[in-house]
């Protein structure tokens, strides 16, 4: 098997694993169309409902709510 698709193998199971512990993940639709990401296609496990229209916007409006933003 290639590097990248053991890498990307492994991510998808990052993914499918935090999912499991009720992790959720929003995905900038902004950053979707300045890059032309097609979602359906180029992203694993990524639905409509996971689409937010501006990823800072999202990051302000959970911040307004009482979470906290740790840049990694």
């Amino acid at each position: 098997m290639l590097k990248s698709a053991k890498l990307n193998e492994k991510l998808q199971s990052n993914v499918a694993n935090l999912k499991s512990q009720n992790v959720s993940f929003d995905v900038c639709n902004n950053t979707l169309k300045g890059k032309k990401i097609n979602y359906e296609k180029d992203l694993y496990d990524v639905f409509d409902e996971d689409i937010v229209p501006s990823g800072v916007a999202e990051l302000s409006r959970l911040q307004q709510q009482g979470f906290t933003y740790i840049k990694p």
